[in-house]
């Protein structure tokens, strides 16, 4: 009898199926092609593969696929379809090409499935969709959970006891970020108290099978409590009543320490695509250098400030795209579990980078960069500084070395 893994995944992954005609090939251009030496051995049959294929480190027989002149996979046809899988099927492709869009976790007893939003078909998928994304638990057999070896299963690091709890952490962080009663920010300031409090319960303990126990139990007790009406009517105005944003914080944060990697001094190495949306920030907030090329951020603030209400008609136009967007980044990239420190500061990296995001889309849609394509646009290249960068996390981490607190960071980056 085959044997079947369990599996929780949003309900979008079991829909999803690839579309060239939509996807204009974004996941074949200008990405390396990595194959093993099994796949080179099979590839290695194909006319023109002496001429594709190039071994890059003859010792572990690991090869990569030169793209062409336009940075497109060699292997791509005219209609965005891959050749390769058109010919000789799915089966006959490299572990990179059957996994993506798809990432997989494992989770103790269970694994998870997300799609990346580099790819515009999952992106719009999940983002343009009115209801909150619904999960569910699937059974998927070994045929299809392992695809001869080529699924790459990351395995999440944390105590063995503590991943018993795993999951009904990520449900209850998923229910805050869709509690449509509150606004975004309120839901992040939401999830930063609870990560807060279940940083305090776990923080740097190895637990014991009998503590672990206690633990869930506890654990248990306060996700009941955050998805009560009663503590959303009476304790959530006493916490935003204690979380005041400072403006010349956030600027000093996000302009002079976050964004220092994508404009700034870095520059030159964007994109065209990177730099028209920086200059659209630039243009929006009107940031404008002094001879010495420095800026004032309490001028930055000021204007910040003075768009107080488009940011809140922004925040309520696309209020379900982007909980959608907060959703499946936190799935995806599997906070708190992301980086290996505490919740508090995988919290601070997650609101950071979403922030930023916030930031971008809302100056593009103030110069009328607004299309369902344009967003999808942005969508595709943040997504690949964010998801697909191992630097970029870790950039926005060594910002947060001293965090322990969760008030500095609400104050300096959520403004109610």
């Amino acid at each position: 009898m085959e044997k079947n893994y369990l599996y929780f995944q949003p309900e979008y992954v079991g829909k999803f199926k690839c579309n060239g005609a939509k996807c204009a090939a974004r996941c074949c251009k200008n990405w390396n092609i990595f194959v093993d030496g099994e796949i080179y051995q099979r590839y290695s049959q194909l006319p023109d593969a002496q001429e594709i294929i190039k071994n890059i480190k003859s010792k572990d027989k690991s090869y990569l696929i030169k793209l062409t002149e336009k940075l497109f996979c060699p292997f791509l046809t005219e209609n965005n379809l891959c050749r390769l899988q058109r010919d000789y099927g799915e089966d006959f492709l490299s572990k990179t090409c059957a996994t993506y869009p798809r990432y997989t976790y494992n989770f103790g007893r269970f694994f998870e499935r997300a799609l990346v939003l580099t790819c515009p078909v999952a992106a719009e998928m999940v983002l343009f969709q009115e209801e909150p994304l619904k999960f569910e638990f699937v059974e998927v057999s070994e045929k299809i959970h392992s695809n001869g070896g080529k699924i790459a299963i990351t395995k999440v690091k944390t105590d063995e006891n503590l991943a018993k709890c795993m999951l009904e952490t990520q449900v209850a962080m998923i229910s805050i970020l869709q509690e449509r009663t509150l606004t975004i920010t309120q839901r992040l300031i939401m999830l930063g108290f609870f990560l807060d409090k279940f940083d305090e319960m776990t923080a740097g303990k190895v637990f014991t099978e009998s503590e672990a126990i206690i633990l869930i139990d506890d654990l248990r007790k306060l996700i009941l409590t955050y998805e009560s009406k009663k503590f959303l009517a009476e304790q959530m105005p006493l916490m935003l009543r204690i979380v005041s944003f400072d403006a010349k914080k956030f600027v000093e944060l996000i302009f002079a320490k976050l964004f220092e990697s994508f404009y700034g001094g870095e520059k030159a190495r964007l994109s065209e695509t990177g730099r028209k949306f920086m200059d659209m920030v630039v243009d929006v907030l009107q940031i404008k250098p002094d001879k010495n090329n420095n800026v004032s951020t309490s001028e930055i603030a000021a204007n910040y400030e003075k768009l107080a209400a488009a940011r809140k008609n922004f925040s309520e136009k696309y209020s379900t795209f982007l909980e959608n967007y907060l959703v499946n980044e936190l799935f995806i990239n599997i906070y708190p579990w992301r980086l290996e420190e505490s919740f508090v500061k995988n919290y601070a990296v997650f609101v950071s980078t979403y922030k930023i995001f916030e930031l971008i889309i809302f100056s593009a849609t103030q110069k009328n960069f607004s299309s369902k394509e344009n967003l999808l646009e942005i969508v595709d290249w943040f997504t690949l500084q964010n998801n697909h960068s191992v630097n970029f996390h870790k950039k926005i981490l060594e910002h947060f070395k001293e965090a322990d607190d969760i008030f500095p960071i609400m104050e300096s980056l959520l403004e109610q």
